[in-house]
């Protein structure tokens, strides 16, 4: 019986190792074809609409060998993470309050919700107006869009537990407190970490957004002052470090997910 379950703990893993590689080398095939597209379709177009590949990559390394990108992507991390922090406080708090307190609920949820619906956009005058044009309004952006998708995903974590897990810890003599600690941060885990992986793309377009239409500085600076000159070899830099930037933040919150909440990888495997 124990080797029957070692041999099939073996096949399993084996087949979750050519899983990940077949994965892998589907990636890989899909970033050659763009890559390969940009390139050829790069020499068949007008410099001023679209560089070929290895413009940019000629661009990129001296943007990178002058400083120019390091220090543009430094000022914008700053930004960002700033902002995904506010969000997170303010958002895990707001959540929490919305989906545990009926009364607090109906007398913020206009806030919420109308907030969410409202264009950021037309909400920069009065960020400019308040904040400034340097620093301190490109975080609000951030946050200003950053901030709703994890009240919204807490909401309705708390929301779920329902009264299924909340019962028996009141009828065991349970504090708020405890109920907050052992009960409600646990479960509502995969719903923060859903709701920031959201949060990341929503950021770094309010990050996009606030350096377009404040101090023109970090990478979003860089994008708008070369696709004034019409350099587009040097616009795709900003544009690409953007992505990666998104792409690896979106990676590290989904790393932690499976560290702080494994059991909801083994269900997603059992198809739950």
């Amino acid at each position: 019986m124990t080797t029957a379950l070692i041999e099939a703990a073996k096949i399993e893993a084996a087949k979750r190792r050519w899983t990940r590689r077949r994965n892998l080398a589907i990636r890989i095939a899909s970033i050659s074809v763009l890559l390969i597209g940009w390139e050829v379709a790069g020499f068949f177009t007008p410099r001023i609409f679209l560089a070929p590949f290895h413009a940019s990559i000629f661009a990129l390394v001296q943007l990178t060998l002058d400083g120019t990108l390091l220090k543009a992507a430094f000022n914008s991390m700053k930004v960002l993470v700033a902002g995904l922090a506010f969000s997170l406080l303010i958002g895990v708090v707001i959540g929490l309050l919305l989906g545990r307190y009926r009364r607090f609920d109906w007398a913020a949820a206009p806030y919420v919700n109308g907030l969410y619906a409202t264009p950021t956009i037309a909400l920069l005058p009065i960020v400019s107006l308040w904040f400034g044009l340097y620093t301190a309004p490109k975080i609000a952006i951030v946050v200003l869009l950053a901030v709703f998708p994890i009240i919204k995903n807490i909401y309705a974590g708390v929301v779920t537990l329902g009264q299924e897990l909340m019962e028996p810890a009141v009828s065991m003599g349970a504090s708020e407190l405890q109920i907050s600690h052992k009960v409600v941060a646990p479960a509502i885990i995969p719903f923060l970490m859903a709701g920031l992986r959201l949060a990341v793309g929503r950021g770094i377009v309010g990050l996009v957004v606030g350096e377009f239409f404040t101090a023109q500085t970090g990478l979003g600076g860089l994008l708008v002052r070369y696709a004034s000159d019409f350099k587009t070899a040097e616009m795709f830099v900003p544009i690409a470090t953007l992505a990666v930037i998104g792409y690896g933040l979106t990676s590290l919150v989904i790393f932690l997910e499976r560290w702080i909440a494994p059991w909801k990888e083994s269900e997603r495997d059992l198809g739950v």
